[in-house]
């Protein structure tokens, strides 16, 4: 199994950033059922007002890389980071295998 981490810095007006991370959220939540190689997505936004801390996080995981390769170049999820991309100040990402 290969567990995909990322996190995503957003920055921008604090109610643009908000939408834009509720509404990425709510895209991915929905990316198991689209994509038959993605087994589970976890995503979560940060509402601890701590500055500094990463606004959203993710975990997806996938039964291989190649899995992992067809989850990242698919279009639903595309569409999904487009939600975020204007607003990105920094991303981090491990991909592991456990």
């Amino acid at each position: 199994m290969v567990k995909h981490v990322v996190m995503f810095r957003l920055e921008g007006e604090a109610a643009a950033v908000a939408k834009a991370a509720a509404d990425f959220k709510a895209g991915l939540d929905a990316l198991p059922a689209q994509i038959s190689e993605l087994k589970s997505m976890e995503v979560a936004i940060d509402n601890s007002g701590i500055e500094g801390n990463w606004t959203v996080t993710l975990t997806a995981v996938c039964n291989n890389f190649d899995d992992l390769k067809v989850y990242a170049g698919h279009p639903a999820h595309l569409a999904c980071v487009a939600i975020i991309k204007p607003l990105i100040a920094a991303r981090a990402c491990v991909d592991c295998e456990f």
